[in-house]
């Protein structure tokens, strides 16, 4: 696969999971509940957009980079939101911020979350190579 393939679908999963973890979060803070069904939002996001981008040739390259960039959306939507009910938003790239954080981040992540987070990465692998199918 020529390098110019995988460029521009990567850094559209990157735009995308950065878009779909601030809207997580910022759901969450206006519902003042965490709804996991956006984190398996953010996979089918990724998933589009990495599809989107290949112009219907998607290799397991684009669907590594769909699984990956849905896992980072999952964590900054986590990560925002620890952010806000620190009351540290403006400085949320504190390094102290992020070092609560990371020590922390077992907390972030339990029974309904890893459900969440399964069905995304699933989503996420699966839905690039079906898109492409079914326009192909």
């Amino acid at each position: 696969m020529e390098g110019n393939k995988i460029v521009l679908p990567l850094l559209g999963a990157l735009v995308a999971s950065i878009i779909g973890g601030a809207i997580w979060a910022l759901i969450g803070v206006w519902t003042e509940s965490e709804l996991g069904v956006i984190a398996w939002a953010i996979g089918g996001l990724t998933g589009f957009t990495v599809a989107l981008l290949a112009n219907k040739q998607v290799a397991v390259a684009h669907q590594v980079v769909a699984v990956i960039a849905s896992l980072l959306g999952i964590l900054l939507g986590k990560y925002f939101m620890f952010g806000y009910l620190l009351g540290e938003f403006e400085g949320i790239f504190n390094s102290e911020i992020f070092t609560l954080f990371t020590e922390n981040i077992r907390e972030f992540f339990q029974g309904m979350d890893i459900l969440f987070i399964a069905l995304a990465v699933i989503t996420a692998w699966q839905l690039p190579k079906q898109l492409s199918r079914n326009n192909g």
